[in-house]
């Protein structure tokens, strides 16, 4: 230890094995939590509303009758999705996933963050079905490319990628030198949907993978090393808890 004001150095006893601290636990979340609370809620103020406007009996028949709302509906399968994902993805070798994180200063959550051997990956979980491909609604001058999955019109997935992928990468930034050369790759993952030869393999910049292909993406390339996925992965569950 240098003294300034004396200029001298004295010598300081070492840390023993069991003085040093030992590695933070890694809350990797619950894929899907909070999408399927959120279903809950939306089915418990639907199901609250229409009682109180029929009483027990008759409300209870109505529900039964017209079923789910799709608004409503669309959480549980979103969940689901997340669900399926991280499954797939917790055996694969090296591979550190946080499921469902929250943002800080902001309403809106990341389905998960990967941070694995090739880099660190934005994933946004989707339980749609259909084919997935990219259609040109433009005229002669001007291209439109959308991004479709069955009839479903996708393309703002791949737009509200934007804010999730800036949020981790300025925390990998501000984490030191060390992990500068890391770029934060966003994904779609796409649970059920179907793919053909003319899918292409993004779109806007966005990765488009199933649970299959995803996999061989994360793992293809070797970028991150055990020590640093370690470290990248304390620091970014640090910076966006469980949601």
């Amino acid at each position: 230890m240098y003294h300034y004001g004396t200029a001298t150095v004295r010598c300081v006893e070492c840390r023993t094995a069991e003085d040093r601290p030992g590695p933070v636990q890694i809350d990797a979340g619950i894929p899907g939590a909070s999408a399927y609370r959120q279903y809950e809620r939306r089915k418990a103020i639907r199901e609250a509303r229409v009682r109180a406007s029929l009483g027990n009996t008759l409300g209870g028949l109505a529900l039964a009758i017209a079923g789910e709302a799709q608004s409503t509906s669309a959480w549980r399968r979103g969940s689901i999705g997340e669900y399926k994902l991280a499954e797939a993805l917790a055996g694969v070798h090296g591979v550190t996933v946080l499921n469902d994180r929250r943002v800080p200063r902001t309403r809106g959550n990341i389905d998960h963050i990967a941070i694995a051997p090739a880099g660190v990956f934005v994933v946004d979980t989707k339980l749609y079905k259909g084919l997935i491909r990219v259609r040109d609604r433009g005229g002669w001058f001007n291209r439109d490319k959308r991004l479709y999955v069955g009839r479903r019109d996708c393309s703002r997935l791949a737009d509200n990628m934007s804010w999730q992928v800036g949020s981790v990468q300025r925390v990998i930034n501000s984490a030191g030198g060390q992990f500068n050369h890391v770029t934060v790759l966003p994904v779609l993952c796409f649970v059920d949907g179907e793919w053909s030869v003319m899918t292409p393999p993004s779109y806007r910049g966005v990765r488009l993978e199933g649970l299959r292909s995803i996999k061989q993406l994360i793992t293809r390339h070797q970028v991150l090393g055990t020590t640093d996925i370690a470290a990248i992965s304390q620091v970014l569950s640090i910076a966006f808890p469980t949601k």
